[in-house]
């Protein structure tokens, strides 16, 4: 079985679905895939935009590459996109849950809606694609689930509260599909990344309060994040925490909490924040 997930390694026409696929991280993973010889299908609800990210893999890969509208929030839409995939593609390879989104305000300030939002789209999604596409992997013998969660989801910072939890839930859910899979030669990669430069924050922090804390030399770029995640499909890698750094603060964050709570407060002068409420 490990052979078999170590050909994923190249990803030379391996089939790769990536949701979220029309922009941001997804749409930089499927560049990235492709530039690696990948047979890419990219879905997400925007079909114009979703073709334009098919037609750049083409060009990369010189392979066939497709685009499927898809509200990952509607089960019954996913269960059909999915077949159209496995009998218009083929069985996939590599799935990657790249769609999500966030809202960076203090949580008192946020309605149910965009709450249940948050919860449906990161959390939910994430957990049905996973489960439907884990049962065709553990029938061929590998495959690997690559699922985006975010170092928000190990390190709380304020005015991400719901957002956090989402990404908490997702890390959490890897942690456990990862041994319900190991056996059938599946991977389990969960990516936590820190602030990423893509248009995610236009939307979720639009006055720049959360982002305006962050300094630049903590921004990630796609690019460099789409090759940190291809370079660890097919070995045993269970998590990428990027920047790597990271990985430590976390740790110590679990050791000494208190003084964590103290020092992101600080560093998020999180006081100017209370006073917005």
């Amino acid at each position: 079985m490990m052979r078999r997930l170590k050909s994923l390694r190249l990803l030379k026409n391996k089939i790769v679905l990536i949701t979220g696929g029309s922009s941001g991280i997804g749409a930089q993973l499927a560049l990235e895939a492709a530039h690696r010889g990948a047979i890419v299908v990219v879905c997400a609800r925007n079909k114009e935009k979703l073709e334009e990210v098919a037609h750049k893999c083409l060009i990369l890969s010189g392979r066939p590459s497709f685009a499927y509208e898809l509200d990952v929030t509607d089960p019954d839409q996913t269960d059909q996109v999915l077949d159209q995939v496995r009998h218009e593609v083929g069985e996939i390879d590599v799935l990657v849950n790249a769609a999500g989104l966030g809202e960076m305000v203090p949580v008192v300030n946020q309605n149910r809606k965009s709450m249940a939002k948050m919860v449906n789209v990161n959390l939910l999604a994430t957990m049905y694609l996973s489960r439907c596409v884990a049962k065709q992997m553990m029938d061929q013998g590998y495959g690997a689930i690559i699922n985006v969660a975010s170092l928000a989801g190990k390190l709380p910072t304020p005015n991400s509260a719901v957002y956090s939890a989402t990404k908490a839930g997702v890390i959490q859910f890897d942690n456990i599909l990862r041994m319900e899979v190991a056996d059938y030669g599946v991977q389990v990669l969960t990516v936590n990344p820190g602030p990423v430069a893509t248009h995610f924050f236009a939307a979720a922090d639009p006055d720049g309060s959360y982002l305006s804390h962050v300094p630049s030399w903590m921004i990630i770029e796609p690019d460099s994040l789409a090759k940190t995640v291809w370079n660890n499909v097919g070995y045993k890698t269970r998590e990428i925490n990027v920047p790597g750094y990271t990985s430590a603060i976390g740790w110590l964050y679990q050791v000494m909490p208190g003084i964590g709570d103290w020092a992101i407060k600080k560093f998020f002068d999180f006081q100017q924040n209370k006073d917005l409420l």
